[in-house]
């Protein structure tokens, strides 16, 4: 084989390499930032046990238990991103039905994010957190969608974040979209609520957050 048909094959193999390399990235215009399937016993998203809740690694998942009614409580990476698109295998275990659970996005303080919920009795939410007071952004309260399954049949929730775009998933299904524009960056999370009710426990797996894929 000639010089010339020699260099051709190796650009050929080179151009061919490269395509394969990009295809295999990650969803999401960004890639994958954060992916976590909560092996072992400790990690970034901490252990804590208090009288009114429980959090942290068991048998290769996260557990979020809240003991009190009318709480919420919430574990994060401590990371800070802007556009992002985070989804995780959420089941609620035991406790009330009604209780929320769900991600966080943008989280830059214990009173400033916003958080996209779903409830075991079949509800959703996309709400924002500022300076402490909770704000419904998808309607006067949780509204119902068929697509989320109910009792302790795994959901995967996902939210995208997106400049000042806030869309909810659920199992696949877009469920509801809102725009705010009050943050623009902060942390992801995953988050636990509790009503009149009091009592919950949900575990989490297979966190993955990128960048938008837009």
């Amino acid at each position: 084989m000639d010089g010339h048909r020699l260099l051709l094959r190796l650009k050929l193999l080179l151009l061919t390499t490269v395509i394969l390399m990009l295809a295999g990235c990650g969803r999401g215009g960004q890639g994958v930032l954060l992916e976590d399937r909560f092996g072992g016993t400790d990690g970034v998203w901490g252990n804590e046990s208090q009288d009114a809740f429980d959090r942290g690694y068991q048998n290769g998942e996260y557990f979020i238990e809240v003991y009190e009614p009318n709480w919420f409580v919430w574990a994060r990476p401590d990371e800070r991103f802007s556009d992002v698109d985070v989804q995780v295998d959420a089941r609620w275990v035991s406790g009330s039905p009604r209780a929320h659970f769900g991600v966080i996005c943008r989280y830059r303080s214990p009173d400033d994010f916003y958080y996209f919920a779903v409830s075991a009795d079949g509800y959703y939410a996309i709400m924002k957190f500022e300076d402490g007071a909770s704000e419904v952004l998808t309607g006067a309260g949780f509204l119902r969608a068929p697509v989320i399954y109910t009792g302790t049949t795994l959901n995967i929730v996902r939210a995208l974040c997106y400049e000042d775009q806030l869309t909810l998933y659920v199992n696949g299904e877009r469920v509801a979209s809102v725009m705010d524009d009050t943050f623009r960056r902060g942390d992801v999370g995953l988050a636990v609520g509790t009503g009149d009710e009091g009592a919950a426990r949900v575990h989490f797996d297979n966190l993955v957050v990128t960048g938008p894929d837009y």
